[in-house]
């Protein structure tokens, strides 16, 4: 808030998360009260509003500055995610095109940790990872945080068009009470950027 200010930023444009270890498996936790702990993750959701318009951004990253194996993993599959799904962020590319390339790459990479089981093709139709990923690929941004804007008119997809801005954030939440192998728990990783 500090450097927002400092920037010319006079407040954020919405209540700060910042959560570690398995609290960052809440997706909105705003308490931001516990300790962070050597060898956990802290997931970082903040922006600021400057001249009106607002930004959200989220970073997670070690709390000691190195990732553990299990960390790292999940880490990239996360990004490799982002990456693919900005490739359809794009005039004439549409919303749940870009997730279905998100959820493929998520898919894949849980399938691959052993995390989820099965056939690939079958748990993309039961879209399995939804259980570590329980949230949309992105949102409108502007005047507010989550801004005004239909996703679909008379019913049909709304396609990127020039001058639109959004959010990607995909992420995967491998909370305590998940049925994951053991020392995926508590890892929870969003990567959220903003795009015009």
């Amino acid at each position: 808030h500090h450097h927002y200010a400092m920037n010319g930023a006079p407040h954020p444009a919405y209540g700060t998360i910042v959560g570690s270890g398995d609290n960052a498996n809440i997706l909105h936790y705003t308490q931001n009260s516990d300790v962070l702990k050597n060898g956990d993750l802290v997931l970082i959701d903040s922006g600021c509003e400057l001249q009106g318009y607002a930004a959200d951004i989220t970073r997670t990253f070690p709390v000691n500055g190195k990732f553990n194996e299990q960390q790292a993993a999940l880490y990239n599959i996360v990004l490799k995610a982002q990456e693919v799904a900005f490739e359809e962020i794009k005039p004439g590319g549409f919303m749940s095109h870009a997730n279905k390339l998100a959820m493929e790459v998520l898919t894949q990479g849980l399938l691959d940790l052993g995390i989820l089981t099965g056939d690939f093709d079958e748990l993309m139709a039961q879209q399995a990872c939804k259980d570590y990923y329980m949230h949309g690929l992105g949102h409108w941004l502007g005047l507010d945080v989550h801004d005004v804007g239909d996703y679909k008119i008379n019913n049909v997809e709304r396609e990127f068009e020039p001058g639109m801005v959004l959010t990607i954030e995909p992420g995967l939440y491998i909370s305590e009470d998940s049925n994951a192998p053991q020392k995926y728990k508590g890892i929870g990783i969003r990567i959220e950027d903003n795009l015009l």
